[in-house]
Parts: structure tokens; sequence; C-alpha cells
């Protein structure tokens, strides 16, 4: 718990629940013994953080953190305060009587038959049966099943309630109504028994104080001040069961009598003990029983400290929740009679209060699969319950987007259109100018140009005595939404010889008002090739001494040049065909402005021939969303669509090449980004190069590993990358360096441990002897080296290499010493497959003849054991020292770059001869040399020895030639 983050200031989030569920009152979901999301409420209203959760026997209610109410579970009689009495399995809103403003929820509390809200307009609302008054509505009806003013009260800032009675209350007010058993603080009225409209509680004298907390049950209630009482409505008494608890945040209570006489009802119901539990501060529980009639310290079965932050009591024991975000149900041990001691030296009161005679024990269960909990309950008898967790950890940055790049692309095709290129559909002639260009570009910018092109014609002139500089202005705006006259400052040069042409014809006409500038005639223009957008901006412009400047200062932002890939089907000049058999219609100006992979592709450099259908192995929706991005340079097509989805525009992406759609959903999917999915999103990541989204699933996991190693989905996961994960984890977690996530470790298995542990038995005997006597401090002899080997209580690792006969080998050998006694009681000869005849031992790197074993001069001779010190001593004096955690390859001096031809040949010729001697080679000395091979690794211990390292290979012979398969030639 210590590695991950604790929910500190968070007053919402998710819903968990898991109980029996008997009567819908959790939803939909089954009986459950784990704690599980509410999928029906969290699905149904994905934007919705919940604040305050209530459950009850036959209803729960949730309360936003924006102040909504939902209910659901069994209505009979109104209880859910939906208008019916149905039984609804998934949350639905609870609607407020609306005057002027929409009314809200500031609390709830509900009981087995009736519900209480706390309105905005500070109103009390109730709904459901009305059989003991508790509704609180003057004259009492039988049942209500909407939300009802029942009063308006200044200063109640809670609600509570119980099966019998309803309770609201603020600093400096407290009031009961319902059946007035015992528990309302009002005296006992012989000629009614009910109070049916809220009643101040007089007993109490809050004058001089205010009322800090309040909680009730069935058969009481626990009020608490600042003055630090703890008081106790029951049996028509207002009781003190503690003063001077100024430390106090929180209290519960559970259980108390009711007055049977009252009711039928009454008599059947359980006698339950009363307790109330209270909250400190530092995060201590008190609890006050009427068995012990006192506060007590509560004391848990776990080794190590428990800081609580909220808490509730139930018929089972205490619910609660830890400030690292853990839940936990304890149960009130009994406690034990006081034995009568003889006075002895008075303790001091440090000790009194730990004195463990003078604490409650409570034994402690955690619940499973909860991590970042904030507030926890449960109905009375504690058969279901619900939790509310925080979202999972993201306290890192969302990953960035690269700008959008359309407007550039756009720019590009424009500036790179020639007459002799492969994407032009049109050229415009224009005052002794060609212009190439596309038709779908300017026929979705200009409704003159949509006229003017249906007819297919592949070069128009445009007549009207337009300014080839002018148009040429007017066509970048519609390309990229921007030109050079829309940029304030000096007018560029090439512009100023309109404005001097137009000065001169102006100096000789004697016509001043005919003088225009260059913004004027784009303006004009505009207008006639109807774009309506351009006049709007140009209307903010003018021109004086060439400087274009702004009429108006306003800032304005002009987004870049969208398209509508749905209209203007005549000017489609491509079909994409996709893996169901749809086909899709769009325009090649687009894709290859936007992709370099149908630039290249629509290119005849490349094919030859002009390409008019392509295929994409995609579906259609994949292929409607390529083509929304490439359109409008936006994903909000794909904002509401499954993961799946996102997965496959991925992939066509990374295939494609297209950098910013890929980027875009990753960040949809990091929106996604859940304990369930996030080693998935992580592996899928790792697989398509989503570098961001990766780096995003690391954070995300290192966040909350705790949980995801509870949910042990990092079994499946591939070593490669989880070993990536533990790297990770080490250089968010500097301080613990020395965790490995599970299931990779470096630790021995259990089947290891359990043979070890088989093969070398440990008298248990002896090893109570050891820790029941002190080590003696003489010094014991030397023993042999027999002695020592399998002495398994003994371990010397001696300072210097032994100089005697007498020398004390170390316990590590020991698995040598044994698998030396089984080489010499074992057979040791091989028995190899019998291949050839009459053979020979070849010399190394020799063309082999064959082998007879029987007639073999050779023998197996024992091998002589050194320890692994004498072995390293040995190294040291022929070979330099090495870093034994850094194996470095040989570094040798580049080749030559001069080759001679005979070089060249002779390479071959060696390779060739190398070819002959593997081919040539039988294979009884292919399995001599593994056997020995393994025997030396046997031997050498290499897979268990950490300190140096040890290999044990073939002689490596060179390059081998490749082998050349020739067919046989049939006779």
């Amino acid at each position: 718990m210590l590695d991950g983050h604790a929910p500190e200031g968070a007053h919402s989030g998710e819903l968990y629940a898991w109980g029996a569920n008997c009567n819908n009152s959790l939803g939909s979901q089954q009986s459950r013994s784990t704690p599980e999301l509410l999928d029906v409420f969290h699905k149904k209203y994905p934007e919705e953080s919940v604040r305050k959760v209530v459950c009850e026997k036959f209803h729960s209610v949730i309360v936003t953190s924006g102040g909504l109410v939902y209910a659901c579970g069994h209505g009979q009689g109104g209880r859910l305060g939906l208008g019916n009495q149905r039984t609804v399995v998934v949350p639905e809103m609870v609607a407020f009587p609306q005057n002027h403003e929409p009314v809200t929820c500031l609390d709830v509390a509900i009981s087995r038959d009736h519900s209480v809200f706390l309105g905005s307009d500070s109103n009390l609302y109730s709904c459901g049966l009305n059989t003991h008054r508790v509704l609180g509505l003057r004259p009492p009806p039988s049942q209500i099943l909407v939300p009802t003013p029942v009063k308006h009260l200044e200063h109640v800032r809670h609600v509570c309630a119980g099966r019998y009675h309803s309770v609201a209350w603020g600093p400096k007010c407290l009031y009961t109504w319902g059946l007035n058993a015992g528990q309302l603080g009002h005296k006992m009225r012989p000629d009614d028994n009910y109070i049916t409209s809220p009643k101040p509680v007089g007993i109490l004298n809050l004058t001089e104080t205010e009322i800090a907390a309040v909680d009730s049950s069935d058969g009481a209630i626990s009020i608490y001040t600042k003055k630090g009482d703890i008081y106790v409505l029951h049996e028509y008494q207002c009781r003190k069961i503690a003063s001077r608890q100024l430390n106090i945040i929180q209290v519960s209570i559970f259980g108390g009598k009711l007055n049977t006489n009252l009711s039928k009802e009454l008599s059947t119901e359980p006698n339950r003990e009363l307790k109330v539990a209270a909250l400190t501060n530092t995060g201590n529980v008190l609890v006050w029983q009427e068995s012990v009639p006192q506060l007590n310290r509560c004391i848990y079965s776990l080794n190590r400290p428990i800081v609580v932050k909220q808490m509730t009591i139930n018929n089972n024991g205490l619910l609660f929740v830890t400030k690292d975000g853990e839940a936990f149900q304890g149960t009130i041990k009994p406690t034990k009679k006081k034995k009568t001691v003889l006075p002895t030296i008075e303790k001091s009161a440090f000790h009194k209060f730990l004195d463990r005679e003078d604490c409650i024990s409570i034994k402690l269960l955690k619940f499973p699969r909860i991590h970042r909990a904030i507030f926890i309950t449960s109905d009375v008898k504690g058969h279901d319950f619900c939790v509310i967790q925080v979202p999972p950890y993201k306290r890192f940055e969302t990953p960035l987007i690269m700008e959008s790049q359309m407007r550039t692309n756009l720019g590009i095709l424009l500036q790179e259109c020639q007459e002799n290129d492969d994407l032009h559909d049109v050229v415009l002639h224009v005052d002794r100018r060609y212009f190439p260009a596309h038709r779908f570009i300017l026929a979705s910018k200009s409704p003159y140009f949509e006229k003017l092109l249906i007819d297919g014609d592949k070069t128009i002139k445009l007549e009207g005595g337009y300014n080839s500089l002018i148009f040429e202005q007017f066509l970048t705006y519609v390309y990229v939404g921007d030109c050079d006259l829309l940029k304030c400052g000096e007018c560029p040069e090439k512009l100023k010889v309109l404005c001097e042409n137009d000065d001169k014809m102006a100096a000789k006409t004697s016509q001043p008002n005919r003088i225009k500038n260059p913004i004027r005639m784009l303006h004009e223009m505009a207008k006639k090739f109807g774009c309506s957008d351009l006049c709007t901006i140009l209307a903010d412009y003018e021109m004086q001494k060439y400087t274009i400047r702004r009429k108006c200062h306003k800032k304005v932002v002009r987004k870049p040049p969208q398209f509508d890939k749905t209209s203007l089907v005549e000017f489609s000049d491509v079909t994409i065909k996709c893996t169901d058999g749809k086909q899709l219609k769009a325009h090649k100006c687009i894709l290859a402005a936007q992709s370099d992979y149908f630039s290249n592709l629509f290119s005849t450099r490349w094919r030859g021939t002009e390409t008019t259908v392509i295929t994409l192995p995609c579906a259609r929706g994949i292929a409607e969303a390529l083509l929304e991005y490439l359109y409008t340079d936006t994903l909000s097509y794909l904002t509401n669509r499954e993961q799946e989805h996102l997965f496959k525009l991925i992939i066509l992406a990374d295939q494609l090449f297209i950098g910013r759609l890929k980027e875009q959903c990753e960040f949809l999917l990091f929106k996604c980004l859940t304990l369930r999915n996030c080693v998935q999103f992580l592996t899928f990541s790792s697989i398509y190069n989503c570098e961001k989204l990766k780096n995003c699933c690391l954070k995300f996991i290192v966040a909350n590993v705790t949980p995801l190693l509870e949910l042990r989905v990092f079994e499946d996961l591939d070593e490669s990358l989880l070993r990536e994960l533990s790297d990770f984890y080490f250089e968010e977690k500097e301080g613990i360096w020395c965790r490995v996530i599970t299931p990779y470790s470096t630790a021995p298995l259990e089947e290891e441990i359990v043979s070890v542990s088989a093969a070398f038995p440990v008298p248990m005997e002896k090893v109570a002897k050891t820790t029941q006597k002190r080590r003696s401090r003489h010094k014991t002899e030397s023993k042999t080296v027999k002695e020592t080997v399998f002495d398994e209580n003994f371990i010397q690792f001696p300072d210097s290499p032994p100089e005697s006969g007498d020398m004390e080998i170390p316990s590590r050998l020991k698995a040598i010493k044994l698998a030396e006694g089984k080489l010499e009681n074992d057979d040791y000869r091989p028995q190899f497959t019998k291949l050839v005849k009459n053979s020979e031992f070849p010399l190394l790197n020799s063309p082999p003849t064959g082998y007879n074993p029987s007639k073999s001069p050779h023998k197996f001779e024992k091998f002589v054991k050194i320890s692994q010190k004498q072995r390293k001593r040995l190294s040291s004096e022929n070979t330099p020292p090495k870093n034994p955690w850094k194996i470095t390859s040989e570094v040798g001096s580049p080749p030559s770059l001069e080759t001679s031809m005979s070089e060249i040949i002779s390479s071959e010729k060696k390779q060739k001869e190398n070819l002959v001697k593997i081919k040539s080679k039988s294979l009884i000395y292919t399995q001599i040399e593994d056997k020995a091979i393994e025997e030396l690794c046997k031997f050498y211990n290499t897979e268990n020895i950490n300190d140096e390292f040890i290999s044990v290979e073939r002689v490596n012979m060179g390059a081998v030639a490749v082998p050349i398969w020739v067919p046989g030639v049939k006779i």
C-alpha cells in the first residue's frame, strides 16, 4: 500500500457493491462475495461521480457529486420516490418538485420503508410508507410515491432515519418525529404514541454548545456536542455516556430497546444490545456497550497501525475505511471479566491507556479489491455492502497530440500542383497564367466553381478580366484558409505593383475615386465567386499606404479548412473497397494531401497507370472513420466508439503511416484506461509502437500496482514486457528497488524448496535445542573436509586459500560433492547410437572417418575437484581480472575496406571446406560433444553461480558456405 497513492481530499468516486442482494437493492447484479463495480449505474451514467450511498433491506439511494439522486430496489409504498411502486433494478433519477431553481440533494437517509431528503432549498422531502408517521406530513397519508416537502427548516444540515422515526438536525437544532417508543427524546404521552410532524427535542440544552454529529438506529439516537459530550436518546431518557471527548469527528449507533407495549409489531423486533462507536481525528475508534458501560479504545488483530477515516456499525460489527483506502470488517470480541488482584505499583497514565484489559479487541477481516475507499456502508443486518472508491489514480499528464497539419498539407498540395502531375483534374486559365487545381476543393468553397466545373472540362478559361495575382491569393485561401492579404503589416512586394498601376491610371484619368487596392480587388472576386466566408473576413480589413490593417482589433482564430466527404459525390475520382464487400467514394486530392501512402499510391511513377480503385484491409466502419479524419482532421465520430473500434483504427493508421490519427486514437484509449484493461492496452501499445499510450499504461500500472497484483492481471503478460515494466517501476520508485513485480521473480520455486528439504532434512529437535541454548564462546576444533561438506549447520567463508591439508570447504560445494559420489557409483560409459564401424576419434576441425566405442583407446577419467576460490585464483594468475557483472564482447579492429579478389576466393574456399567438414561429421561425434558440454555445465554448476560467468561451447570453425540443393537425376 505504501508505494501507491492515498485517496486524500477526495469526496466522490465510483460505487462498488457486493452481498446477498436478495431484494435487488444493489441493482440487477447477482449475489457476490467480493466487491465489484456497479456497472448498471456507471454504464448508464458514465459522467456521474458518487458522493454518498445508503442501502437498506429493500432499496438503495445514490447521491452524486452534483446533487442528483438515483434509487433502485422494491418500490412498494413509494420508498424509491419514482412516482410508482414497481421494482427497479437499474438506478433511476429521483425528481424533486421544481419552483424557480432546480433542487439538488444535500443529504439523504433511508430506512426499511421510507426515504428522507434534504434539498438545497432547505426543505425536507420524504416518500414511502407512512405506517408509523415517519414522513412528517400533516394530515398523515398512508403512503407517498414522490418526494413531498415536509417543512422548511432553516438551520437543518443533515437527516437521519430509523424504521420507526426520522431525524433532522443542525448545529443549534434537533428535530424528531414518528413512533415515540422511547428513542425520540420526548416524554411518553398516554393519549398519542406518535409525533406526526418534526418536533424539536427540548431535553438537550443547546444554548452553550452546538451539535457536531448525530446518528440513528431503529431503537436509539446518539448525539455528540462540541463540548465533548456524547448523549443517547433511549427508553425516554437522555443518557450521557461520555464527556470531555473533544477530538471526536463521527459517531455511529446500533441496537436499542423500544417500548413493545405500543405496537404488536414492536414485540417481534429482536432485542439488540445498544452499541455506540466514535471516531477520533487521530483515526482511533472508541466503543461503548451496554454490557461494558464505558468508552474504550479498540485494538486490532494486525501488526501494523490502522488509521480510520470513516466508519459505521451494523449487526455483525464495525465497518471502516483507512487513510490508505483499505476497508475492513471488525468483529468485537467479548470482553473477559477482570480478575481481582492485589494492589501493585501504580502504572503511568500511558500504560494505563494502552492496557489490553481496558481496550476492546477487534478481529479484522480485510475486504478484497478495495484500495482507494473513502466511504463504506451496509444494511442493518450486514448482508449488503457498498463502498465508494476514488477512480484509479491517473496523477500524470495526459498524452499530447501533435498539432494539426492539414493546412500545411493542403498548402504543399497547392504548391506542388503542376500541369504534368497525376492529381490535378482541372486547369484554370486566368490573365495569361495557368493554375492547376482540384475540382472538389474549389467546388467545396465556391458555389460558382461548383456549377462551372460540373461539365468536366479539363481546361477552363475565366472571363471577366481577373488579375492573376489576386486569383492566386484567392486560390491560396480556398486551400489553406489564409493568404498574404489577410496578414497585417506591409503589403507583399509582388502585390505593390497593383497599387502603383492603379495610382498611375487614376492620375491619367483624373478620377481619384477609381483608385483600388489588392484587398478591394480580392473582396470583389470573392463576391463574384460566392465565397461568403472570405467576404466576411475581408470586410474587417483595409489598406492605407501599402499597409494592411484591421478595422476591429478583436482576436480572430481561423480554423483549418474542413471538407464534407458525403457532399459533391459527382466529383469523386477513387473508390475504396473494404473487406466486408462495401465500397466508399472519395477524392484523390484529399487522400494524397493528408497521407504520403496515398500520395505515392496515386502516382504513376510507381504503378505506371492511374489508380481509381483501392482496397483497404478493414471493414466499412473503420474506413469511414479514416476518411472522416482525412477530410476534417478530427475524430468526433469516434468519441463514443468502443475500444475494439479504436484498436482496429490504430492498426490501419500504423499501416498507412498516419501519425496524428494514431495519436488521437491513443488519447481516446487513454480516457478509457481502467484496472481491467490496462494490461491489454500495454500489450497492444507495445506491439503497434504506440509509445504515448504505452508510457501512460506504465505510469498507470505503477500508480495502481497494489490492486493489479491482487487481480493477478500480470500472469498472462509477456516476459520481456514484464521485465520492462519492472525496470520502469524501479525508475519511478527508487526507494524500493529491491522489489520485483510478480510473477517474474528470481526466487526459487516452491517445488525446488520442497525437493531440497526432502533431500537434506533438518532435525527439528536439534533446531529447538540451538534456539533454547546460547552459543558457547569457546573455540571448536577444525573439522575435516568430509565432515565440513556434509554438515548442514556449518557455513564458513575463508578469507584466504587454505595452506594445510585440513582445509575447510564452503557448504555451497555440497552439491558438487554429492554429484561426484553419484558419478563414482553410476556407470558413466555413454550409450550412443552406433552409426558407423571401424572409426577413430578425429582431430579437432578435421573430417571424421568413423568411430567404434568398443575399440576406442580413450577412457573416461575421474575429474579432479577444486574449490571455487581456487579456480578464481588460477584464472587470475593467467588472465587479467574482469568485471563479473558485465559481459563484454570481444572488440576487434574493423574490417579493411580494400579487399582483393584472391582474398575473396580464399575465403569462399575456406567456407566450402567448413561445409564439407560439417556434412561429413557423424552424429555420434555430435552426441559425444553434447554429452561433454552437459557434464561440464553440471560440474561447474553454471546455472546457479551468480558471481562469475562460465560458458561451455564448441570451437568456432568460422563462416560456413550456404548449402545448395541439387536435384537427383533419374536413370
